[in-house]
């Protein structure tokens, strides 16, 4: 019986950086596909999005209707 782990599937890597955006990149909105701006980080790219106030977006975050209750 073995009393260490033995894996070969846990080998260390260094992972890229994922907040690094392509150079200006352009921030598209989700929901209508107006362009929002240019992005050079994930920062950048949420706040143009919180920004961004169209009626789409207000639509797709409310509630869906409740069947009435009979």
């Amino acid at each position: 019986m073995h009393s260490h782990i033995t894996t070969t599937h846990a080998i260390p890597k260094s992972l890229p950086a994922g907040a690094v955006l392509a150079e200006g990149a352009t921030v598209k909105c989700q929901y209508c596909a107006a362009i929002l701006g240019h992005a050079y980080d994930l920062k950048g790219r949420a706040k143009l999005q919180a920004a961004h106030k169209c009626t789409e977006k207000r639509r797709a975050k409310r509630p869906a209707v409740a069947l009435p209750f009979n």
